[in-house]
């Protein structure tokens, strides 16, 4: 039985159809478009210029390494073709450019192939086949009503227009995270290792731990981990003007900072998260990491009351290596003090292979918390980093009182 599809899979699924089938509904115009020339040797140029740009855009995306992030391609392309057939429509006399119109094109339905999740439905794939059939047949009508093909160019720029309304607000979260690409790229040097990337599920529900040494942890995880997250946010950055929107689109769960971890409302968001097949981020420790000598500080009740819930879920357990000591961690001061801006600093994550949590070990709060604990702390031998002391339960009357403590 397939695992369940997330809504915002879904909707990016079924957006990437249609943006295909847009594609293919179109190419036969501008084919028409670009070869409409006075001889047959200045048409198989203009034909065999079209086709190979259109190959060329489409092995753009094809060749980027996140699937995910490559949709991303489709969002921009969309903008820079309706230019095209603006500046086409208005200022070309004669056969339109081929090499602009073909590298978009292909841009566009190459990163929504790179970014599929597996075989499509049988029906998207005809869907997508019937529009290419009839781009063809609205084409052939162009044809038989005869130059000049005006009409045709109009119908165009109404495709582009609606491309670009329906990118911009159904593939946006993907665009968002390549656009940042370059601004991460200059600060970290994000690495990640472990066999469980290499088959880590497409769709349904998975829950995502690890230590947190940084405020920017959740987009270490986010930029090794092949597919959306859902992290957690404190209400102190969620409830930024600009920001929470984006957050809100995303379906960040918000984390209220004096949240009471038995009844925090951030554990049934997360809960109805994998519900919903999406895959969870969290950080059980609670807090930042704060000293040298206590890389990892004992686990909230919060990861068991979701696993407790959801017992069958998988788990990830990663560690994120080379965070403490940046700009945004507790290292030598607050985030942000005393610490120079990060610069191409190396950040390795290490991923272990999903593990289901037996159910007498989630019986007991304690000692749930102990062994997700020691899974995270093994996650570091993915990395080759020297193990951590195995965490215990503490003998009875040794063991402190829970801190009130809240997810982020």
């Amino acid at each position: 039985m397939p695992e369940p599809e997330s809504p915002q899979l879904r909707r990016e699924r079924i957006a990437g159809v249609v943006t295909a089938a847009l594609v293919c509904f179109v190419l036969p115009s501008v084919a028409l478009l670009v070869s409409d020339v006075a001889t047959s040797p200045e048409r198989h140029v203009a034909v065999l210029w079209f086709m190979g740009s259109f190959v060329l855009g489409v092995a753009i995306p094809m060749l980027y390494w996140s699937p995910y992030r490559a949709i991303g391609f489709a969002t921009l392309a969309t903008p820079a073709w309706l230019v095209a057939v603006i500046v086409s429509v208005c200022f070309v006399s004669g056969n339109w450019p081929a090499w602009p119109h073909g590298i978009l094109l292909g841009v566009i339905l190459g990163s929504v192939v790179r970014g599929r999740r597996g075989p499509e439905p049988g029906e998207e794939t005809t869907a997508v086949f019937a529009a290419g059939i009839l781009g063809v047949g609205l084409s052939w009508l162009c044809v038989t009503r005869g130059q000049p093909f005006d009409m045709c160019g109009y119908f165009l720029l109404l495709v582009a227009l609606t491309m670009v309304g329906w990118t911009w607000t159904r593939l946006f979260r993907p665009c968002f995270e390549l656009c940042l690409e370059p601004l991460v790229w200059c600060a970290f040097k994000i690495r990640g290792y472990g066999p469980a990337l290499e088959n880590f599920p497409r769709t349904g529900p998975c829950l995502v731990i690890a230590n947190h040494a940084c405020w920017i942890d959740p987009g270490f995880l986010g930029k090794v981990i092949p597919r959306p997250i859902t992290p957690m946010m404190t209400a102190r950055f969620y409830d930024l003007p600009i920001l929470r929107r984006i957050m809100v689109s995303f379906g960040v769960i918000r984390v209220p900072e004096k949240a009471i971890k038995r009844d925090a409302s951030e554990i049934q968001d997360a809960i109805a998260a994998l519900d919903r097949g999406e895959c969870v981020v969290i950080f059980p420790e609670g807090y930042l990491r704060r000293s040298e000598e206590q890389p990892l500080r004992r686990f909230g009740q919060g990861v068991w009351q979701i696993l407790r819930a959801r017992p069958t879920t998988p788990v990830f357990a990663c560690w994120i290596e080379g965070a403490w000591g940046s700009y945004t961690s507790y290292f030598n001061g607050k985030p942000t003090q005393n610490k120079p801006y990060d610069l191409r600093r190396p950040i390795h994550v290490g991923v272990a292979a999903a593990e289901r949590i037996p159910e007498e070990v989630l019986s007991e709060h304690l000692m749930t918390r102990i062994h997700l604990m020691n899974l995270t702390a093994a996650a570091r031998a993915v990395l080759d980093l020297p193990p951590l002391p195995p965490f215990e339960i503490p003998a009875r009357g040794e063991d402190k009182s829970d801190e009130v403590e809240s997810l982020s």
